[in-house]
C-alpha cells in the first residue's frame, strides 16, 4: 500500500514581522573592525509580539504532536485520520492569530512612539513598514509527493533516474518516521520515570495527559506497522489506566510503584532505540530551478535532491 494511501503531507507557514534589522557599521562607535562587529537594533519592544509569537509557536507544537518527520524541510506527514482533527486545529490557531496580528496592527503606532524615545538618535520611521499587516500569514495546506509520470516531458533515462530516486524519498521516510516515533514516546517515557522517581518533584497533569494523547494517537501514526513499540505502548496504557494526577503528587507508595512499572518500559524502549536518520532533501526558493515542482496540490519530484543535516522544521 502507498503511504499516501494511508494519509498525506502539510505544510504550516507562518510569517511574523521581525520587528528588527541590523545596525549598519557606521553606527557603531566601537575600537574595533566593523568586518567583525554585527549588532542588532529592535524596533519595538520585544515583549509586543510575544502573543503573535505565542500562537505560532502553539500550533507548530501541537502539529508536530499530531504528523511524523518528511524528509523534506518543513514537510510533515499526517495520517489521514487525523487530517480533519488537524484542520480544524490549525483553523483556532488562524483565528487566534489573526485577532493577535489585528490586536498588534492597531498599537502599532504607540509601539513606533515607544521605540522612539528608547532608541533617540537610531529611531529612523523608514524602518517601519507602513502596511504592518501584511507582514503576518497563517496559512497551511495538504499535498500529495507523487513520481512523475511518462509525459513526454522526460527522457527514458531521467524518468527511471526520478523513479529510482522517488523510491528512495520513500524508504527514507519509513525510516525516519519510525526512528523518529519511537524517540518521541522514549522521550515522554524518561521524562515521566524522571518525574516519578526518587525524591518527590513537582509536575503537572500535562505529565500524564501529554503522554495519553500520544497513546490516543499512536496506531494512526504507527504506519510502520511497528510491533514491538506497539507492544510497549500498550504496556504503557495499562500501567497508566485510571491514573489520576492529584493521586501521583500526594500517595508516595502510589507514585514508587507507577515509576516502577514505567522503568520497565523505559528499559525495554532504550533497547529498540536506533539512530535517527537525518538526511534531508532542501527545498529550492521558487525562482530557481530544485528539487520539487507543486502543481495542482501534488508535489512532484523532478530533478536533483541534495543531502542536507537540518532538521525538519514541524
Amino acid at each position: 500500500m502507498s503511504i499516501f494511501e494511508k494519509g498525506c503531507l502539510v505544510q504550516l507557514s507562518v510569517s511574523i514581522w521581525g520587528g528588527r534589522i541590523k545596525l549598519p557599521s557606521s553606527a557603531l562607535q566601537v575600537d574595533a573592525d566593523p568586518a567583525l562587529i554585527r549588532a542588532t537594533k529592535f524596533l519595538v519592544d520585544r515583549e509586543c509580539l510575544k502573543p503573535v509569537e505565542r500562537v505560532r509557536n502553539e500550533a507548530r507544537g501541537d502539529l508536530y504532536e499530531k504528523t511524523l518527520p518528511f524528509p523534506i524541510p518543513g514537510v510533515l506527514f499526517i495520517p489521514k485520520e487525523l487530517i480533519g482533527k488537524i484542520d480544524e486545529k490549525l483553523k483556532e490557531y488562524q483565528t487566534d492569530f489573526d485577532e493577535q496580528a489585528e490586536t498588534f496592527s492597531r498599537n502599532y503606532d504607540l509601539f513606533m512612539q515607544g521605540a522612539r524615545l528608547r532608541l533617540n538618535s537610531l529611531y529612523d520611521p523608514a524602518d517601519y513598514p507602513a502596511d504592518i499587516r501584511s507582514k503576518f500569514s497563517f496559512s497551511w495546506r495538504f499535498l500529495v509527493l507523487d513520481s512523475p509520470g511518462r509525459s513526454g516531458v522526460l527522457t527514458p533515462e531521467i524518468y527511471e533516474r526520478e523513479q529510482e530516486k522517488f523510491q528512495k524519498t520513500i524508504e527514507e521516510f519509513h525510516e525516519l518516521a519510525g526512528a523518529t516515533l519511537r524517540a518521541r514516546f522514549a522521550e515522554m517515557v524518561d521524562h515521566v520515570v524522571d518525574r516519578l522517581s526518587g525524591e518527590k518533584k513537582v509536575f503537572r497533569d500535562s505529565l500524564i495527559e501529554n503522554i495519553r494523547g500520544f497513546l490516543s494517537d499512536f496506531s494512526q501514526l504507527n504506519i510502520n506497522d511497528d510491533k514491538a513499540l506497539e507492544s510497549q505502548v500498550n504496556r504503557c496504557r495499562a500501567i497508566l489506566e485510571g491514573v489520576d494526577p492529584k493521586t501521583l503528587r500526594s500517595d508516595e507508595g502510589f507514585r514508587g510503584e507507577i515509576a516502577k512499572k514505567m522503568g520497565t518500559v523505559q528499559q525495554q524502549l532504550n533497547a529498540m532505540m536506533i539512530p535517527r536518520p537525518k538526511r534531508k532533501i532542501r527545498i529550492p526558493e521558487a525562482n530557481q530551478s530544485g528539487t520539487l515542482s507543486v502543481q495542482d496540490g501534488t508535489l512532484d519530484v523532478t530533478e536533483s535532491a541534495e543531502s542536507t543535516h537540518r532538521e525538519a522544521v514541524a
